[in-house]
């Protein structure tokens, strides 16, 4: 009968060991699979070396759907304002491509303006685990609420 000493092999378990295998996947997991849809279990990286890569995730906290949710009702607020804004003959769309589709209807501004975004929330999603989409992230959302609070300021006067 052999004796285990626990104390060795917890020793053992804490040691870093670096992989020195190629990964034993062929490709990586596409962007769009059928992990998209059904879900996965990866939140985050788990080693460090992935880390520094662009890394995809299966889940996604309840924070960053807080955090879309509320950038998209950004965009349909800040939408609702520049159209009441430029009906009360205050403003004029500066942005050419906004303006092109205002001019074509309403029901076209709104609807490419939330496609737009939408699109752009979800590359966002994507790319959470990415340094940049961090840091613009809280950017965005600080920006489109000082535009909003100048539109409410120029429906105001």
């Amino acid at each position: 009968m052999k004796i285990v000493n626990y104390n060795e092999i917890n020793k053992l378990s804490m040691v870093h060991i670096p992989r020195v295998s190629s990964d034993r996947r062929r490709c990586p997991t596409p962007v769009i699979s059928k992990y998209t849809f059904t879900g996965g279990k990866r939140k985050k990286a788990r080693r460090e070396e992935d880390k520094k890569k662009c890394i995809f995730v299966d889940l996604y906290s309840t924070r960053l759907l807080i955090a879309v949710s509320f950038l998209l009702s950004l965009s349909c607020v800040d939408a609702y304002l520049t159209l009441a804004l430029i009906e009360k003959g205050n403003v004029v769309e500066l942005n050419p491509l906004m303006a092109f589709f205002l001019n074509l209807g309403v029901f076209q501004f709104s609807l490419i303006k939330f496609i737009i975004t939408a699109l752009s929330l979800i590359i966002l999603c994507l790319f959470k685990n990415v340094s940049i989409t961090r840091i613009a992230l809280p950017i965005t959302m600080k920006i489109y609420l000082i535009v909003i609070m100048y539109e409410f300021y120029l429906y105001i006067i």
